[in-house]
C-alpha cells in the first residue's frame, strides 16, 4: 500500500468523503437468519447484500474510502467502496449535515397527492402478543376453508341475482344506507387489521393503525412497511394479499346469509354489503395502482419501486418513438413496459369512468357533490400535466433536437385541435317523476334548460347506487314547462322520504306506458355537437359560479 494517499475525486460531495450514515438509520439482518438485509430509515426499506451491510455499519464519519476498503478486505477496493457510497448517497442515507432525523410520524399526515390520515393506534408488542393466534387464523386449512367459502359467496350471488338486480338499481333508504356505509368502513378496517395479522404471524411489526381519507373517499390504513424485513418472497406477497382475503371473505359471508331470507331491509343490506366488498377487493387487487395488488406483483417479482421505474421506460419507449434520443433503462424486462404503459393510462381511465358514470349525480346534490367533482376533475388534469412534464425532462435529457422536438410537439398540437372537433354524442342528465299527472320531466333549478326542446328523446333508467338500467324511451312534450317540486331523492339515489324537496323545471313526457318505478333518472338526447363543445358543457359549465 502506497504511504501517501490519494485525495478524493474533487466530484465526491464533502460528506461521503468521510461518510456517515444517516440520522436514526438502522440496520436489520434477515429474519431467522434467511433473505436479504434491510436498510430502514423512517418509513423508508432499502434491501441490501450482506457485504453492503458490513460496509454500512463502518460508516462512523471518521474514515475515508481507502481506510474502509482495507478494513472490510476480501472484494472491496476503494473504487467499489466509492460506488456504494455514491448510490448510498443518492438515495440519501447518508448524513449531509442537512437532513435532519425522520421524527415519530405525527397523528395527522397528508401522503400526496390526496390522502389524508389520522393514526389511531400505534400497535407496537400489544398486537404481536396475539402472534399465535394470527397463526391458527391464517393457517393452510383455515385459508383453503376461506377460498372455498368466497367461492360460494360468488354462488350465492348468482342464485340471487333478480335480488341483487333489484338492490343495485333501487335507491336505498337513509337508514339502510347509513347502516350500509358503516359495514363497510367496519370492512375495510378489519381488511387493514387481515394486513396486520399475518405481518405479525410472520414476524414483522406493523408501526401505525387509522382512518384517512383516500381521494376524498374515508377508509382505514394499516402501515405495514416491516414485511419487507420479511425474508422469502411469498410471505411478502401473503401479507399484501391478507387484505383482500378477508374483505372477500366477509362479502362471501354476507351473501350466504343473504341467500335464504325473504325480500327486505336485511336482505338488501346484505347483498349491497356483500357486491360493493367483492368490487372493492376486485379493484384492489388491480396491479396498476399502489394497493395491494401491486404490492403482491412488486414482492412476486421482487423488483423494488417496480411501478415507477416500469412507467419510466414506457415513457422512454414513447419519447424514442416520438422524438429519437438515447435513454437508459431502468429494467431490462420487456413485459415491464407494457406493465408501465398499463401503469400510466389506468388511473386516467379509472378517474375518467366514474366521473362519466358520477357526474351527472354529483351536479346535482348541491355544493359538496359540485367540490368532489371538482376535485376529481382538478386530479385527473393534474395527472395529465405531471405525465407531459415527465416526458418532456426525459426527452430533454436524452439531447433530442430542438428542431425535431418543436415539429413534433407542433404536430400533436394540431392532432389535438382537430380532434377537438369531432363529432361527440351529447346528453343532459335529469329525473323523471310520475303523479296524478302523468309522468314528467324534472331538472334542478339552476340547470341549463334552453337545451330542452319538445321532441327530443328521453331515457328512462333506474336511479340505483350502483346500477341504472333503462325502464322506458319517451319524447319531451310538447306543452310548456312549468316550475315544481320534487323529492330530492328524485336526484339522488338515497330515499329521504317526500318531506325534503327542491325547486325543479318540469317538462311533460310522451310515452307509451307508465313506467316502473315511478321515478328514476333520464337522459336526453341534445344530438350531437364538437368535442369541444361537449367537454364545454360537462366539465366546465356546471362548475361557472353565474
Amino acid at each position: 500500500m502506497s504511504a501517501v494517499t490519494s485525495p478524493p475525486p474533487p466530484t465526491v460531495p464533502a460528506h461521503a468523503r468521510r461518510p456517515r450514515l444517516a440520522p436514526s438509520a438502522e440496520v436489520h439482518s434477515p429474519a431467522d437468519g434467511q433473505g436479504d438485509w434491510v436498510l430502514q430509515h423512517g418509513a423508508r426499506y432499502v434491501r441490501i447484500n450482506e457485504k453492503v451491510a458490513d460496509l454500512v455499519q463502518e460508516l462512523d464519519g471518521e474514515r475515508d474510502h481507502e481506510t474502509l476498503a482495507a478494513r472490510l478486505g476480501g472484494a472491496w477496493n476503494t473504487e467499489r467502496v466509492g460506488s456504494a457510497i455514491s448510490r448510498l448517497d443518492s438515495l440519501k442515507l447518508l448524513d449531509d449535515g442537512e437532513t435532519p432525523a425522520p421524527a415519530v410520524a405525527p397523528r395527522f399526515q397528508i401522503v400526496p397527492p390526496m390522502t389524508l390520515q389520522l393514526t389511531l393506534l400505534r400497535p407496537g408488542r400489544t398486537m404481536q402478543a396475539l402472534g399465535p393466534l394470527f397463526a391458527r387464523l391464517f393457517s393452510r386449512g383455515a385459508v383453503a376453508a376461506a377460498l372455498l367459502c368466497v367461492l360460494l359467496g360468488v354462488v350465492a350471488l348468482a342464485a340471487q341475482w333478480e335480488a341483487v338486480a333489484v338492490t343495485l338499481n333501487s335507491p336505498l333508504s337513509a337508514g339502510t344506507f347509513a347502516g350500509v356505509l358503516f359495514a363497510l368502513l367496519l370492512g375495510v378496517s378489519i381488511h387493514e387489521l387481515g394486513h396486520a395479522a399475518v405481518l405479525i404471524r410472520y414476524g414483522g411489526r406493523p408501526s401505525r393503525i387509522g382512518v384517512m381519507l383516500f381521494y376524498l373517499m374515508p377508509a382505514f390504513f394499516c402501515d405495514v412497511s416491516d414485511a419487507w424485513r420479511l425474508p422469502a418472497r411469498k410471505q411478502r406477497v401473503h401479507t399484501a394479499l391478507a387484505g383482500p382475503a378477508v374483505q372477500t371473505s366477509l362479502a362471501a359471508a354476507s351473501a350466504l346469509a343473504a341467500w335464504p331470507m325473504t325480500d327486505g331491509t336485511a336482505k338488501t343490506c346484505l347483498l349491497f354489503f356483500a357486491v360493493t366488498s367483492y368490487g372493492t377487493a376486485l379493484l384492489n387487487l388491480t396491479p396498476f395502482i399502489k394497493l395491494d395488488g401491486y404490492i403482491a406483483l412488486m414482492s412476486h417479482v421482487d423488483i423494488p419501486y417496480l411501478r415507477d421505474r416500469a412507467m419510466a421506460d414506457a415513457r422512454r419507449t414513447l419519447a424514442r418513438f416520438l422524438f429519437g434520443g438515447t435513454y437508459q433503462r431502468e429494467l431490462p424486462t420487456r413485459w415491464t413496459i407494457a406493465y408501465g404503459f398499463a401503469c400510466l393510462a389506468f388511473p386516467v381511465y379509472f378517474l375518467s369512468a366514474a366521473l362519466h358514470t358520477w357526474l351527472g349525480t354529483l351536479q346535482r346534490v348541491g355544493w359538496v357533490g359540485l367540490l368532489m367533482a371538482a376535485s376529481g376533475l382538478s386530479y385527473l388534469a393534474w395527472i395529465v400535466i405531471r405525465g407531459a412534464l415527465r416526458l418532456a425532462a426525459e426527452v430533454k435529457a436524452a439531447g433530442v433536437r430542438p428542431l425535431r422536438a418543436g415539429a413534433v410537439c407542433t404536430l400533436l398540437a394540431a392532432l389535438a385541435c382537430a380532434a377537438m372537433f369531432l363529432p361527440a354524442r351529447q346528453t343532459a342528465a335529469a329525473a323523471y317523476v310520475t303523479d296524478a299527472g302523468g309522468t314528467r320531466l324534472v331538472l334542478p333549478e339552476g340547470s341549463p334548460t334552453d337545451r330542452i326542446r319538445p321532441g327530443q328523446q328521453v331515457t328512462l333508467r333506474t336511479n340505483g347506487l350502483m346500477l341504472n338500467d333503462p325502464v322506458a324511451t319517451a319524447r319531451v312534450g310538447s306543452a310548456p314547462s312549468g316550475e315544481t317540486e320534487v323529492p330530492v331523492s328524485a336526484y339522488f339515489p338515497v330515499d329521504v322520504g317526500d318531506t325534503v324537496l327542491m325547486d325543479s323545471t318540469a317538462y311533460p313526457l310522451d310515452l307509451a306506458r307508465t313506467p316502473a318505478p315511478a321515478t328514476g333518472t333520464a337522459e336526453v338526447e341534445l344530438g350531437s355537437v364538437p368535442l369541444w363543445k361537449s367537454l364545454h358543457r360537462t366539465y366546465v359549465l356546471p362548475f361557472l359560479p353565474f
